[in-house]
Parts: C-alpha cells; structure tokens; sequence
C-alpha cells in the first residue's frame, strides 16, 4: 500500500486509526510525519474514567488539531469542540420535540443559569413559575423545562410554559368530571363588582351577581367574602371556565312566603306602587301583591287609595295566591263586614226606620242596618224650602222602597209614594163598596117583607 504523508495544521479536522490506548491516552494514526495524540480531558471524560473503556484499536478516529509539537514531533489533537457542536445539533433536535429536565446552576440576576448534557441555557425570572416565587429556592435543583429560544450564541428557556402546559391538561380532564346541574362544595377566592370567583382544582367558577341571591344585589361583598365556604350548583361549562349559581339551591322569597302564608291569612305590607285602578303591596321581602280598585270596600263610594300613601303600612287578607307565576291578590273589604249582605227588602215595599241625617237634598234613614236616602221631593206632596221643615233626627218614618242596588249601596224610598199608594187604596176600597151598595134593588131591600107576606 502507498503511505502518504498528510500535511496538517491547527484548527483541522482529521480522520484516523487508533492504533493504542491507554489509560489517560488514545494515539491515532493520521497519516502524518508525527504521532497524534489525545488525552482524556480532551474527550470529555472525567477524572475517574479511563479510555480503555470507551475505546480500542483499530477503531476510526475523527478529531481537531489542537496544537502541533515540532519539538516532541507530537500532534495534539481534541474533540471537546467538535463533541460540543455534536452535542448541540443533537440538543437542537432534541429540544424541537417535547420538555427535558435541566439542571439549575446559578441564581443570576433576572434569572437562573441551567445546564442540560453541557449545554448552557438562560431562564429568565418570568418563566420560572406561574406564581410569583423567589429564585433562590431553585439553586441546584432539577427542573422541567422547554426551550423558547435557540440561537448559535444562547439558549433561552422556559418551565412556566410546561407548568401552564399542564394545567391545561389537568383543566380539560377536570372539566370532563363536572356536569350542568352538579352541586358543588367550594369557597369564594375573589371578589369583584360582576360577582366572585371559586377554585374549582385547577379550574375555576365563576358566580354572576345575578345568580347569588333571589333579592336585588346591589354590592356583591355584602353578600360574599373571600374565604367563604359556599355550596352551588353548575349552570353551564365551557372552554373559559364554570358558571355556577348560589341562588338555584335556595328557596325562592315567595316559596318561602307560602310555606307560612295562605288564602284567608291577614297580612301586613308596605304600599309600594299605585296606579288607576289598583295599588301594589310589598306584603315581605320581593313578595308583592295586589290590591284592586274592587276590593277597597264594600262601600264603593270610598277611594282607599286617596286614603293611603306610598311606603304606608296596611293589613289586608289574602284572597288568592299563585307562586309559581308569582301572583296574589289582597283585599281590604274582605276583613270588613258588609252591612247590605243582610238587606232583603225589595222595590214597592213598605219600610220604617229612624231618620240619622238631614241634608239638603233629603234625608238618610236607617233601614235593615243601612242608609236609605229619601228625597226631599219625596218626603210630603207640599211644596217644603228644608228636609227639616218636615222631618226630625231620630223620627221613625214609614216609606216605601223605590230602588235598591246591592252593588253600588243605594237604596231610596218615599213617604210620599207610600202615602198616595195608601190613599189609592183607600178611594179604591171606598169605590169597590159603593160599587157593591148600587148594586142592591128593592127586593133585595124588602125581601124580608115579602117573606113574612107569603
């Protein structure tokens, strides 16, 4: 075989053959007028480890020309830049694939220092953790981390980005367990004008200020604090988080109401509203009902609206109540006695009672327990300037029934009608006898005389 001398110099890269290996050396065959030599620092091997166990004759040498030794006609050669570039391109690919562990080698400032199979990487503060923590408390500990920059000149890393990588997995399998209409057992973290916030593991709820209370929230710490222990039941679940509601697991204020209230029941209440025709009555807290124009009095001639102001206070009785559609009437005439349930009388007869008040236009009498009105102009068929011209308080009158209407209280009578229907019967009694005595002859006047004749 032809040998050719290869010519060399520093800086080259070189293949040969190991033709020996020591302990501390390995020698190599480059084809050069001098022997080429490695030592064991310059493979990347520790103090303690000996290159008798990682290489042995005949086996390819690939190495860098270190330094060339004219005097001792010996070629120095070394790997750890070349081991360094391997160890980077495999570091580059490796470190495209997923997350590996690093060493922390310093606590520097703004970050730590890590090193991973030689390779030097920067993590800076804000990508230590997802929390705030102190750096110190990493000094030599291994961490978990993920490569988010890589340049020929540094290696910038990050363990937030797996701790966050993590969590969104934990997430998306904790959101997996939770369902709509679960009840849950959590306690409030914050709070905020919108609502609160729960912990749900590594997910979290959210409380809207609408669903913490069947009553008006106005302020959300007045209804919650942080630390709270609350029990609430899931309303919906998506990719932002759960929503949840403390008020579905309460009883309503009108749920409440009836289990202590019913139909016939007297009840207080604070007039909230009035309107035309009705008012509204807060009779307990967001429980309101309502009372109709109807069901003021028995006496329709009274407004008990124009009695009353809005915040006054009233008793009044339940007279229907419906909770699912939340509704209730109330009556204030049905806590009162009605005295025209009583009257029987009708139109045509005849009536007597005690006069309780004169006016200008007539009386009013008391018939069956109610005031009947006697116009003036019924009162006597003489012309009269004053009701008291013919009539005095207290004075039993007779009368007869002119009109009666239960619904509206009015009832009048008349003296006067019942006078000429007196007199009328008395000229038709007196024409009914006249009638009879013409009716008589002379035989029916001298029959007795016939008789005692024959």
């Amino acid at each position: 075989m032809e040998f050719e001398i290869k010519k060399v110099r520093v800086n080259t890269v070189v293949e040969g053959t190991i033709f020996e290996v020591k302990k501390d050396a390995v020698y190599v065959d480059i084809q050069s007028m001098y022997e080429a030599v490695i030592y064991k620092q310059h493979l990347g091997l520790k103090n303690d480890e000996s290159c008798l166990d990682h290489y042995k004759k005949d086996d390819k040498f690939v190495a860098k020309i270190a330094k060339i030794d004219h005097e001792h006609q010996m070629i120095l050669l070394t790997r750890n830049d070349m081991m360094r570039q391997e160890k980077r391109i495999q570091f580059d690919e490796f470190a495209k694939a997923s997350s590996f562990e690093a060493k922390v080698t310093k606590v520097v400032k703004g970050g730590l220092l890590l090193s991973y199979k030689g390779i030097e990487m920067f993590m800076p503060g804000s990508q230590v953790d997802i929390e705030r923590v102190n750096l110190e408390d990493f000094q030599d500990k291994k961490l978990e981390v993920i490569v988010i920059e890589n340049t020929p000149r540094k290696v910038v890393v990050s363990r937030r980005k797996v701790l966050e990588k993590k969590v969104r997995e934990a997430k998306k399998k904790e959101l997996e367990t939770f369902s709509v209409g679960q009840v849950i057992e959590t306690e409030i973290s914050t709070v905020n004008d919108r609502g609160a916030n729960v912990k749900l593991g590594h997910n979290y709820g959210f409380i809207h200020i609408s669903e913490i209370s069947h009553h008006h929230v106005k302020k959300v710490a007045d209804f919650l604090e942080v630390g709270q222990k609350v029990t609430a039941e899931i309303l919906e679940i998506d990719k932002r988080g759960v929503k949840l509601s403390l008020k579905k697991l309460l009883k309503t204020p009108w749920q409440l109401f009836v289990e202590d209230h019913k139909v016939g029941d007297k009840v207080k209440g604070k007039i909230v509203r009035k309107m035309a025709d009705a008012m509204l009555v807060e009779i307990a807290r967001d429980v309101v009902g309502i009372i109709n124009k109807k069901d003021y009095s028995w006496d329709p001639n009274i407004n008990y609206a124009g009695e009353v102001e809005v915040d006054s206070e009233v008793e009044l009785q339940i007279i229907s109540m419906d909770p699912k559609k939340r509704r209730m009437s109330l009556s204030k005439k049905h806590m009162e006695y009605n005295p025209w349930s009583d009257v029987t009388v009708r139109v045509g007869e005849a009536v007597s009672g005690p006069v309780e008040e004169l006016q200008t236009s007539g009386a009013l009498v008391k018939i069956q327990g109610v005031k009947a009105f006697l116009p003036i102009g019924e009162i006597t068929d003489r012309r009269i300037g004053a009701v008291s011209e013919a009539l005095a308080l207290e004075q039993v009158i007779n009368a007869v029934v002119t009109n009666v209407d239960k619904r509206s209280w009015q009832m009048t009578i008349s003296i006067k009608q019942l006078t000429e229907s007196k007199e009328r019967k008395e000229y038709e009694d007196y024409l009914k006898t006249e009638e009879k005595e013409q009716k008589q002859t002379l035989g029916d006047l001298f029959a007795d005389k016939f008789k005692d004749f024959k």
